[in-house]
């Protein structure tokens, strides 16, 4: 590896910065900051080159000169002030000096350029840079590039340019490149501190529209990959101006530390290791604006698909629910629920910078007030009943364990086995309870995300309800508690006070419910404008007609950012699912297609001439997705022809949820009005994957006789790869772990379920208060299955 300059032009630099820091080291104070700075530099770039074999050599050689020679010139100084900074500094420098001698080996023992002097006589001028001409090559690693150091890299090599802000800042302006994506801070900054690169590529995975997260799976191909912010670092188009500017103002710690480790020395995997460190750009955009202009930054707020549709804007990831919670309208409330990711204190609110005769300028979240918010106490947020809590649940590694093993039975409280069932099923789903108790490493409370503002919610009496419950449950592993408390919550928030009694209720109907109270209660996206919801819910005539020649998979992707605009909760983010039903008329060929939302799949079951056997969960599927006739009274009303005609209805599942829920209906009413039970046993796998990535609509996918299909699959490509990927990536295979059962009839069921826990206890038999562990596989596949869980493997 070789190094730019030479150690003649090195040693013309440090004497320059040397000369202005003496010339400004006139007290103790300020003496004993700017010696210990010089060492600290040079100890951090001696740590980069024991991690990863090499450093920063210039900026290495400058700093160490420059300690040394300090350090002897203020010697007496020093030493009287503070005899332990003196033999601090000398001693590491001692110990040091094996590297120093490494460092010199990888620079350049002589030059041809004669004028460097002169190029550096702008330190004199009271530190500014501005006069400096354009900077040398990168040949090697740099800690930073100035402007013109990276314009050069962008005109000559493979560069990665991270956006390392807000998502919403890089919309509004980032710098002009075909390659640069955007990483938000607290998407690194959040991750506990075990994670590794490919934690952070997970999560990536889930936020970045399609073509930006292929460009990051991909970094390793690119020649250098340069990070920035908005104004971090020293301004100008020298980079070793920093060391001064640093010495004279308290620059903060750098911002992209946490990032760089996770792209490097956290990277286990060598098909993803970077060429090189991860640079800066020195002064970040706003220096990059002031050398180049408007002309060198993008503006994406009206180009981005991601975030745009139809003139709305929708959130971007479930990743921007947990890490900014909703802001209300001042003329709606004064509630506001903090964000976790800054630990419910601060939310920054930002307003667009007006440009004057610049044209586009870099977005300055500095410049801006912030107001902090804090929790509201009021009775509503937080109900009386709440204020003795439970006792609190294990922390970290225990807490982790726990989470996955425990097995806690529930009194039946007269008929209530449809509430048990449910419970157990989702107390051992992990989206609900990392989310409920997190980690000692993350931030926050679900509290923070409830809405108190939506009407169509419980202002989180359900969710702090059920929270509660499953907290008691947890303290209570391996014994029985009794859900009293919550049933109670639960029959009074439940529509007409359905669940209040003791009478025979339906589990599907039950768990439903719950799913979506706490979907409402969690809600963070519903807008109280009328306006605006109808604008929203309600299509225009010439829209449905454009979603009936799209693509399937387009469609549907189109119709759920819509949908997300009123729906975005950690139980659409994880249960919910989207299927399409399409009427067509047989007389005109005109058709009408809606998307559903779902949270649990209700299948038929297929009734064979053979009643004896067996039905497979496939079956199930094929028979809910299979075209049906309608015809006699049960005809469509056709909006070309006017009038009622012979139609076929058919669905398709367009999008699979994390959590997949399947319930069968086994009951049936017969030709004489009465209500029977199917017995009909339903096969399905418990200890094989179910693949259901054939039942997903795929890109090119088209609705039957529309003729030949009025988009390319290029064309649609390329638009859905403007979206967020949402988890909608084949293959969809799942793992059944809980399995609800029903004995009996209609008026006289029980339920009971089998519910999978990691640890000893595998498989668990759940009786209402009675627990039966280690039960067979064989067991758990019954004809009295009514309702599966799965999770997405």
């Amino acid at each position: 590896m070789t190094a730019s300059l030479s150690l003649k032009q090195l040693d013309a630099i440090q004497d320059l910065i040397f000369e202005k820091l003496v010339e400004k080291s006139t007290r103790i104070k300020t003496i004993l900051p700017c010696q210990l700075y010089l060492v600290e530099s040079f100890v951090s770039q001696c740590r980069l080159l024991e991690q990863v074999g090499y450093c920063d050599y210039e900026l290495a050689y400058i700093l160490y000169t420059l300690s040394e020679r300090y350090i002897k010139h203020f010697d007496a100084k020093i030493k009287s002030a503070s005899s332990e900074v003196y033999s601090v500094v000398k001693s590491v420098l001692r110990d040091r000096s094996h590297q120093k001698e490494v460092i010199h080996s990888h620079l350049q023992t002589d030059t041809n350029n004669d004028d460097l002097l002169d190029r550096f006589k702008a330190l004199k001028e009271n530190g500014t840079v501005s006069k400096l001409p354009p900077a040398v090559s990168v040949t090697a690693y740099q800690q930073s590039v100035s402007p013109a150091e990276l314009r050069q890299l962008l005109d000559n090599k493979k560069v990665l340019l991270i956006d390392y802000r807000r998502r919403k800042d890089y919309l509004h302006n980032h710098i002009k490149h075909p390659n640069v994506i955007n990483i938000e801070p607290s998407q690194a900054n959040d991750l506990p501190i075990e994670a590794t690169s490919q934690d952070l590529e997970a999560k990536l995975k889930h936020t970045m529209s399609h073509r930006h997260y292929k460009v990051f799976e991909d970094r390793r191909k690119f020649d250098y990959v340069v990070i920035y912010d908005f104004k971090y670092g020293v301004s100008g188009n020298n980079r070793f101006i920093e060391i001064l500017k640093s010495v004279e103002e308290e620059t903060p710690t750098n911002p992209f530390q946490r990032l760089i480790e996770l792209l490097t020395t956290k990277n286990p995997l060598i098909s993803s290791q970077l060429k090189w460190l991860p640079m800066y750009l020195a002064g970040g955009i706003k220096n990059w604006f002031d050398t180049y202009g408007a002309e060198a930054i993008e503006d994406s707020r009206n180009q981005s698909a991601e975030v745009e549709v139809n003139g709305l804007v929708y959130p971007k990831s479930f990743d921007d629910y947990l890490s900014s919670a909703r802001k209300d309208s001042p003329s709606e409330s004064k509630v506001h629920i903090p964000a976790r990711a800054n630990n419910g204190l601060v939310s920054n609110q930002h307003t667009q910078l007006k440009p004057q005769s610049m044209g586009v300028q870099p977005y300055d979240p500095s410049s801006v007030s912030t107001s902090d918010h804090k929790p509201d106490t009021k009775e509503t947020a937080s109900p009386a009943m709440y204020k003795s809590a439970p006792t609190k649940p294990p922390e970290g590694g225990q807490m982790s364990n726990l989470l996955n093993e425990f097995a806690t039975g529930l009194f039946n409280l007269g008929n209530s086995c449809y509430m048990n069932c449910m419970i157990q099923c989702l107390a051992a789903t992990p989206q609900l309870t990392s989310f409920f108790f997190p980690s000692v490493t993350t931030n926050g409370s679900y509290k923070q995300h409830i809405n108190v503002n939506n009407k169509l919610g419980t202002q989180g009496k359900l969710t702090m309800g059920f929270v509660e419950l499953l907290l008691n449950m947890l303290n209570n592993n391996g014994k029985a508690f009794s859900p009293s408390k919550f049933k109670k919550i639960a029959g009074e928030c439940s529509p007409g006070r359905q669940f209040a009694s003791c009478s025979q209720q339906d589990c599907t109907e039950f768990v439903t419910f719950l799913l979506d109270g706490l979907h409402e209660d969690l809600n963070q996206m519903p807008v109280l404008d009328p306006k605006e919801k109808k604008r929203i819910t309600e299509l225009t005539p010439e829209q449905e007609r454009n979603r009936e020649i799209l693509p399937v998979r387009l469609a549907s992707t189109i119709e759920w950012e819509r949908y997300l605009k009123l729906n975005f909760s950690i139980i659409v983010d994880n249960f919910q699912g989207q299927y399409l039903s399409q009427l067509r008329c047989l007389e005109c060929g005109t058709t009408s297609t809606t998307y559903n939302a779902f949270s649990l799949l209700s299948l038929p079951i297929p009734e064979k001439l053979n009643q004896s056997s067996k039905v497979t969960l496939h079956d199930c599927i094929e028979e809910f997705t299979k075209t049906e006739l309608l015809d006699d009274g049960n005809k469509w009303h056709c909006s070309h022809c006017k009038r009622f005609t012979k139609s076929t209805k058919r669905i398709a599942i367009t999008r699979l949820p994390q959590v997949l829920i399947v319930n069968f209906k086994r009951f049936k009413v017969n030709n004489n009005g009465q209500i029977r039970k199917l017995e009909t046993f339903v096969t399905y796998p418990v200890s094989e994957t179910l693949d259901l990535t054939k039942y997903w609509t795929k890109r090119g996918t088209t609705m039957g006789d529309s003729g030949s299909p009025k988009m390319s699959l290029e064309e649609e490509t390329t638009i859905l790869e403007s979206f967020p990927v949402r988890n909608q990536e084949p293959p969809f295979r799942y793992q059944i772990y809980g399995v609800a059962n029903h004995f009996g009839t209609l008026s006289t069921g029980h339920y009971t379920s089998y519910v999978y826990k990691s640890g000893k206890k595998r498989w668990c038999y759940f009786d209402d208060s009675k627990i039966t562990t280690n039960v067979a596989q064989t067991e758990v596949m019954n004809k009295n299955a009514f309702c599966l869980f799965f999770q997405r493997v």
